[in-house]
């Protein structure tokens, strides 16, 4: 998932949102990160790789070695690897794990939420969509007042609808489509008030 928005997408998922929130109390907030995580143990695996690859080939060939060059050989493996990892971060995110990945974008959602106030609105009716590139993950987390309401797999569809737009090539036109349709969702339980003010900024998060 590797897109990057342009001006003229943050203005036109910015509009999405102000057009959304036009019909509900909600606060709809777009944040979109290159990476929840470093992935620091990634170069471990890595490296372990290279060293036992550097050895497989080196039985494979039927190179015969001293101590010195057999440290030299794993040495050399071990630091290739560990190259390699640094220079594909989607490699990375491959050697961590399915799991490890679910749990890291989903804290990383959480701070955003935090972050960005989401859970500061007058009645508790933010709603983060949280776009983490590198892991190909959207998250949406829903404050408590949406929460009591709304059920949680309301908002798969939400998270289709970012993803099928980064098939498509633009993660804004699937942020947009997104946006659009939370601001449906919440304009049934949260209509728009009368003094209704704009809580937070309507402008996509990006770090």
């Amino acid at each position: 998932m590797g897109t990057r928005l342009s001006e003229s997408d943050r203005d036109k998922i910015a509009r999405a949102v102000a057009e959304a929130e036009s019909h509900t109390s909600g606060e709809i907030v777009p944040v979109i990160v290159d990476a929840s995580d470093d992935y620091p143990h990634a170069d471990l695996v890595a490296g372990l790789v290279g060293l036992f690859s550097a050895i497989a080939a080196a039985a494979i060939v039927n190179v015969e070695t001293g101590w010195t060059a057999a440290v030299a050989l794993v040495t050399a493996g071990f630091l290739a690897g560990l190259v390699i990892a640094r220079l594909f971060p989607a490699l990375r995110v491959r050697l961590v794990g399915r799991g490890v990945i679910q749990t890291e974008v989903h804290q990383r959602a959480l701070q955003a939420f935090v972050e960005n106030g989401v859970s500061r609105t007058r009645d508790r009716t933010g709603i983060l969509i949280f776009v983490s590139l590198l892991e190909r993950r959207v998250e949406v987390l829903a404050d408590e007042g949406i929460h009591a309401k709304v059920p949680d797999g309301t908002w798969d569809e939400v998270v289709a609808l970012v993803l099928a737009g980064v098939r498509a090539g633009s993660l804004a036109d699937g942020l947009t489509r997104a946006i659009a349709r939370c601001g449906e969702l919440l304009a049934k339980d949260f209509p728009r008030r009368e003094d209704d003010t704009n809580e937070l900024p309507d402008a996509p998060r990006s770090r």
